[in-house]
């Protein structure tokens, strides 16, 4: 627990806002003491979120840091507009469907696929406390063949933002869960245009890429995709997978610091979101 508070007390959030986030640190404490879920505004725009009230890692660094606590959620403006289409593969409690849906409109679209049970119950059930109608929440995970496969339980503190298709010899428990490829939701969905794309899905980035290549090739989304994962770097898989697939698209690779698009020339060593924009976009 002391060095999950450790480590957000290093977010830029704490360094910006030190008394706010210390604030909600001594309230966290009452919720998990008292067993109550709160309620809270996600961003300043007013989205409504809960998390349970427990230690793990996402609920805590939620509740402490709200859309600040991934560079590229707290800038989703920069990527989702007025009538955008965004798909959050990994949507897990709708951290990102939930600010796509605000900024995307009632014009636009969100699909949120999330295959763990958990998970998918607290993102059905936040976007049902904003009573967003413009997101449409996918069971399946994404893949690049349709199928069955086994979702992982790895052991990082029961927490559902480390579930993975990967094995990295942790994992206690797992789910089935059905697959599908993005380029057969768009065509399933009948998505008239894809504009963002976010993958999170601990490593199986690449896997989600293969399966989207029509996609990519016909609207150029911007994607922003986790790198370096654990669970992919303790696999056989190389790390630069979803690098390369993108690559071979056209697109170009940029780190945001700060609310800026750093260019990035070579794939980083370092764990993290980027994003991958076609030139044209």
């Amino acid at each position: 627990m002391l060095r999950k508070i450790k480590k957000l007390l290093q977010e830029p959030a704490f360094r910006r806002r030190p008394l706010t986030v210390t604030g909600r640190l001594v309230a966290w404490a009452g919720c998990v003491l008292l067993k109550y879920r709160p309620v809270f505004s996600l961003t300043q725009g007013g989205e409504k979120f809960s998390v349970p009230p427990t230690l793990g890692y996402t609920p805590l660094s939620v509740f402490l840091l709200r859309d600040e606590v991934e560079p590229e959620l707290y800038k989703l403006d920069l990527y989702v507009r007025p009538g955008d289409t965004f798909v959050d593969v990994g949507a897990n409690i709708g951290l990102f469907a939930l600010k796509a849906a605000r900024l995307a409109g009632p014009q636009g679209r969100v699909v949120a696929a999330e295959p763990g049970r958990d998970a998918r119950e607290q993102l059905e059930a936040n976007v049902a406390l904003n009573g967003f109608t413009n997101v449409t929440v996918i069971e399946s995970a994404l893949s690049d063949a349709e199928g069955q496969a086994t979702l992982h339980h790895v052991d990082k503190g029961n927490d559902p933002q480390a579930f993975s298709l990967l094995a990295d010899g942790t994992e206690k428990s797992g789910e089935t869960v059905s697959l599908t490829t993005l380029d057969k939701l768009v065509s399933t969905l009948g998505l008239a245009r894809v504009d963002c794309i976010k993958i999170d899905v601990e490593g199986f980035e690449a896997h989600v890429l293969r399966g989207a290549g029509e996609t990519l090739a016909r609207w150029h989304p911007t994607v922003i995709f986790e790198a370096n994962c654990p669970t992919l770097l303790q696999s056989d898989l190389p790390r630069d997978g979803a690098w390369k697939l993108l690559e071979a698209h056209g697109y170009r690779f940029f780190r945001l610091d700060d609310g800026v698009e750093t260019p990035l020339s070579t794939m980083p060593a370092e764990f993290g979101n980027l994003v991958a924009r076609f030139p044209a976009r």
